[in-house]
Parts: structure tokens; sequence; C-alpha cells
């Protein structure tokens, strides 16, 4: 079942429910003809959360409008898809990168509100915010939330906010706590000023824990911790205080 809802004058929210078949293709392609025939451009939220499968018939469909669909999609101007599903969130991701100037902004069903702030235009940036200060009452130890994607630009303002909280209070001892994170754009990577900052930190660094986080960055954590200067502890969600407490104990 497919359902196409308009949100604003520029905007529209394609929900799909239970399984994609011929005739939710057939209107799919009638929305998007008129889109093509009216205007084009425009902004599109696709909320994949709650489809279980696709049909053969709907895939034949799509395949048959490939022209028009394609028209329709490479003439919008913010393309957001909403899924729980990793193989749909990845499969949007690739397609993104390898198709030129197509790109989507993917997020998981938990990150649903900052998609429709984007699409609707509330919100200048598709994942903004994924980094914030804590406040634990502990001025020895700064101490950094993720929660959500983190895309070049958020990197590269993490890594300076972080970078300011060292140098103002000549602390030495970081904990940085994972929440709901969904990876990180790969050109991330290639941002200068993220390594710079990063090769800056390990050397101001004496402990470092991560708290949360996907079970990878244990694994990565100890191969790192012989490594880099700082010592590096990983603690579960669910022990904070006990990453405090390491932090705040003596060299």
């Amino acid at each position: 079942m497919i359902n196409i809802e308009k949100l604003t004058d520029n905007a529209h929210r394609i929900v799909v429910m239970g399984e994609f078949r011929q005739s939710d293709a057939e209107r799919l392609v009638e929305f998007a003809s008129d889109c093509n025939v009216s205007r084009g451009g425009g902004h599109i939220l696709i909320d994949l959360t709650a489809v279980t499968d696709f049909s053969f018939s709907a895939v034949a469909v799509e395949m048959a409008h490939m022209p028009a669909l394609f028209k329709w999609i490479y003439g919008l101007d913010r393309i957001a898809i909403v899924s729980d599903n990793d193989w749909v969130r990845t499969g949007a991701r690739l397609e993104s990168a390898l198709l030129p100037g197509l790109v989507y902004e993917v997020y998981d069903e938990d990150e649903a509100d900052a998609a429709l702030s984007w699409i609707t235009e509330k919100a200048d940036a598709p994942h903004k915010g994924a980094i914030r200060e804590l406040d634990i009452g502990k001025p020895d130890i700064a101490a950094y939330e993720i929660s959500g994607r983190l895309d070049r630009e958020e990197s590269e303002r993490a890594t300076a906010m972080i970078r300011a909280r060292f140098d103002q209070t000549g602390c030495s001892r970081l904990m940085l706590v994972i929440r709901n994170w969904h990876g990180f754009d790969a050109d991330t990577m290639f941002s200068a000023q993220v390594f710079s900052s990063k090769l800056e930190l390990m050397r101001q660094l004496d402990r470092y824990a991560i708290v949360g986080g996907p079970s990878w960055i244990k694994n990565i954590a100890g191969f790192m911790d012989a490594l880099i200067k700082p010592k590096l502890r990983c603690y579960d969600l669910d022990d904070q205080d006990k990453a405090i407490a390491w932090l705040e104990a003596g060299d």
C-alpha cells in the first residue's frame, strides 16, 4: 500500500506500508509523471519503515517507466529516505554515491522528525547537531554525546568544538557517549580539518573512554589502544559511571 501526502507547496511524503504491489507502483509512476508535467523540483520524503515486500509486478512497472521516474528524481531538490532496514539504507547510500548528481539523505526510523524538518525546510542541514556536550559535573573531563549521523559539516564542527574545550581548559580526559549512532558520511574521511584535529587531540589526551556504540568500535579500540598515546577503554551504555571513575583515576 502506498500513501502520497502533500506536506507543503514544495514537499510531499510517500509512505509505503506492507507489500509494495503493482497498483502502488502505478500510483507512484502517475505521481512522478504529474510532477514532471507540472513543474518538477520540490522535496520528497520516502518512508519505508513499514514496508514488508515488493511484488515482481510492481518492479516490472517501475522498470517499464524508469525514464519518467529518473526524470522526476533528478529534478528533485531534497530527497530523504527513512527506513529501519539496513539493506535499504545501505542501498540508498550506494545508489546516491554511484549516480552522478543524485543525493539521498538517509535516516533511521528514530530520525524521522529530522527528515521531516529538512524536507519541509525547517532545517537547513539534513543531519545537524549529532554531537552535543554533556555536563557531568567533572570540569577535568570533557564529555560529549553522539546521537544521529555524522556528515562532514557536523564532524568538522564537533572536532573544532572539542579542540576549543581542550585548549581553553587544559583538560586531558575525554568521554564519548554513543547513542543511536547511524554512522558517518564517506567524505568525512577526506576532511583535512577532521584529520588534523584528531591528531592534535590524541597528543593532548591522557585517557579516553568510549561509552556505548556498535561492537566493532570495541574491536578497533582494543587494537588502537596499543598504538596511540592516550589510554583507551570501552564501556557499555549502562556503565557510564564506571567510565567516569576510570577517567578520574590516577595514571
